[in-house]
């Protein structure tokens, strides 16, 4: 795939900033928020292959919903570490969620969870899958190439200061997690004038239990689910699990808009999340929203990301034409 590239900032800010704007808006949603910026835990302990998130931090958005459901692009992959060394970062630890490189699996689909070390070469990608009986089932995944998305966050992996959260139960309507803290951003900071914001980071669900989905094979979908002149996907078709839970780690890549004004394209959720268990169980795919507001419980670790390169845009492409 020839790569197209385009490069935005997000607004200058600091830990300290982002933490205080967290703090109030998220104690709106949650009955207990303990935020506090300290020395990131060594995240080897959390089975990720580097022990920080720190140094030369940045995110990636790549292509989107055309590339995935449009039959016309269908298979299209994308190698992230050929991305990595296109924008300054080789030497990186990269994080994220993405869609399973279909040449990968045997010509199957699966939600990827991103876990690489692209300096040591020590990879803890997952990617989740539906079996024949309709169930999740996970798999460790080497390949450095992604399917039709991703959103990704790259850093050197080294340790350094980090914004930890830690949070018990639900009070609010909003039951994810990234959601909630886009939301507590948008409205505790000034994002006027296109000044975005963005984190991302890894965060463990202690106890309760989520929503999730994985993408079934194309030939298992029996009915038309996606516009191609909305680009985008307007029926259900996924295959969804819950109750599932607890025990899943979750790597998160979330910003508050388009520090372009909307030129970019960027995710229109403005987050991407996919987990596994890290309890061994083949729990695994892309994160929704807690179901037990009572039970729910989250310890996070989160950095903030300088810049977003926006890779191939389908969207912006498809409209020339």
């Amino acid at each position: 795939m020839e790569l197209t590239i385009e490069k935005a900032q997000f607004a200058k800010t600091s830990l300290e900033q982002i933490s205080e704007a967290l703090k109030k808006g998220l104690q709106k949603n949650y009955k207990s928020v303990e935020i506090s910026i300290v020395d990131c835990p060594n995240l080897k302990q959390w089975d990720c292959p580097a022990e920080g998130l720190s140094g030369n931090q940045k995110i990636i958005d790549v292509g989107g919903e055309p590339y995935m459901h449009d039959k016309k692009l269908i298979g299209a992959e994308f190698d992230y570490e050929e991305i990595a060394k296109k924008i300054g970062s080789e030497k990186s630890y990269a994080l994220g969620a993405g869609s399973g490189a279909m040449s990968c699996l045997g010509g199957h689909c699966g939600e990827l969870v991103i876990n690489e070390n692209l300096i040591t070469n020590e990879s803890r990608s997952i990617i989740a899958q539906v079996d024949e009986n309709q169930k999740c089932k996970s798999s460790k995944y080497t390949a450095r190439k992604h399917g039709g998305l991703g959103n990704i966050y790259y850093s050197d992996g080294k340790p350094g200061k980090v914004i930890k959260i830690m949070i018990k139960g639900r009070l609010g309507k909003q039951g994810s997690l990234p959601q909630a803290m886009r939301t507590a951003l948008k409205e505790n900071l000034s994002t006027e004038n296109d000044n975005h914001f963005a984190v991302a980071g890894v965060f463990r669900i202690l106890k309760g239990k989520i929503k999730s989905h994985v993408q079934p094979d194309y030939d298992t979908i029996k009915h038309e689910y996606y516009d191609p002149k909305q680009m985008k996907c307007v029926k259900d078709f996924l295959k969804f699990y819950e109750p599932i839970g607890p025990h899943f780690q979750c790597y998160s890549i979330l910003w508050t808009g388009d520090p372009t004004g909307g030129k970019l394209n960027l995710r229109e959720s403005g987050e991407h999340t996919h987990f596994h268990s890290y309890k061994g169980t083949q729990d695994a795919g892309h994160y929704h929203f807690d179901v037990t507001p009572e039970e729910i419980e989250y310890e996070c670790y989160f950095n903030i990301p300088e810049e977003v390169h926006r890779v191939n845009n389908i969207y912006k492409e498809l409209a020339s034409k």
